[in-house]
């Protein structure tokens, strides 16, 4: 585990694939051995990392590493459905970035996420400034990007959606390589459900509502609260606009639409406005009215 941690802070290419299994290891020892070894392990790499690559090394295995490959170890020892140890691990990976991002002001007196952000807006203005010297006009070009650079704009206030996203998006992508990594041990992690079969709780629908009366309440009044309200909108947007993706391929699949088609409607989905909030509102209706079981009701009475 230290030297893989070594490999994800010193190797550019390498260290992005090392990052992923890190943590199996230690769900390794979890899952064969318990949470006292495992726990032993986790001190004992972390003062190896530290010493051959510095304190920031052992904090990322303390911080990082360890809590993900211990949860994911957890879930396949206690024989948790994919579900809840993914939720799990999500929830984990969360906090870890949010400790990280903590650290990372308090000791450089930096933010990763402003940083990023600065760094995209740059990245704009130069794009712009390129197609204005080949001969385009700037207003033209401004009013192309104008949605794009209020986005970006914006996304200061949104870096607590920013965590939660990238902690799922760590969390999915950590537990499908520790079923591939364990599974060449013996270790059955257990799978998650087919994609078309995802949907989201019932209760979440209550996010929309909650998180437009606390933007609309904080507004001008109470940033924290309108932006925790701007948070948990956009949020839930993008919850149920993925279920509405989800939603629409089954309708195309129901009406045995081409594959390719189907992949020609998805994109404009993201592209085109109006597709995108069909698509949203496909997601709620799912999620109110679980559409697809009622085509697959619908369906096997007419069979």
């Amino acid at each position: 585990m230290a030297l893989l941690a070594l490999a994800t802070r010193y190797l550019p290419i390498i260290g992005f694939a090392s990052a992923l299994v890190c943590p199996i290891p230690l769900t390794f020892l979890v899952v064969r051995q318990g949470m006292r070894v495992a726990l032993l392990a986790a001190v004992v790499a972390a003062v190896v990392g530290a010493i051959a690559g510095g304190p920031l090394t052992g904090a990322a295995i303390v911080i990082t590493f360890a809590p993900l490959g211990i949860v994911l170890g957890l879930g396949v020892r206690n024989r948790w459905n994919a579900g809840t140890i993914l939720m799990t691990s999500t929830a984990v990976v969360t906090v870890s970035l949010v400790v990280n991002l903590v650290l990372t002001l308090v000791t450089a007196g930096v933010n990763p996420y402003t940083i990023m952000i600065q760094s995209m807006q740059k990245g704009q203005e130069q794009a712009l400034q390129l197609y204005e010297r080949l001969g385009i006009d700037r207003r033209q070009l401004e009013q192309v990007s104008g949605m794009m650079k209020q986005w970006l704009e914006l996304l200061p206030r949104l870096i607590p959606l920013l965590i939660v996203v990238g902690g799922a998006v760590t969390a999915l992508i950590n537990f499908q390589v520790g079923r591939l990594v364990l599974r060449r041990f013996g270790i059955e992690m257990p799978a998650l459900p087919p994609l078309a079969t995802w949907r989201a709780h019932p209760v979440f629908l209550w996010m929309l509502p909650v998180g437009f009366i606390l933007a609309l309440a904080g507004r001008d009044r109470y940033p924290a609260m309108e932006t925790a309200g701007l948070n948990l909108s956009l949020l839930s947007q993008m919850l149920f606009s993925l279920q509405g993706l989800l939603v629409a391929w089954a309708f195309f699949e129901r009406y045995h639409t081409p594959k390719w088609l189907r992949w020609v409607m998805i994109a404009l989905a993201f592209t085109q406005p109006v597709l995108g909030v069909a698509v949203f509102f496909f997601g709620l209706a799912d999620a109110a009215f679980d559409l697809r079981g009622r085509w697959k009701v619908a369906r096997e009475a007419r069979s």
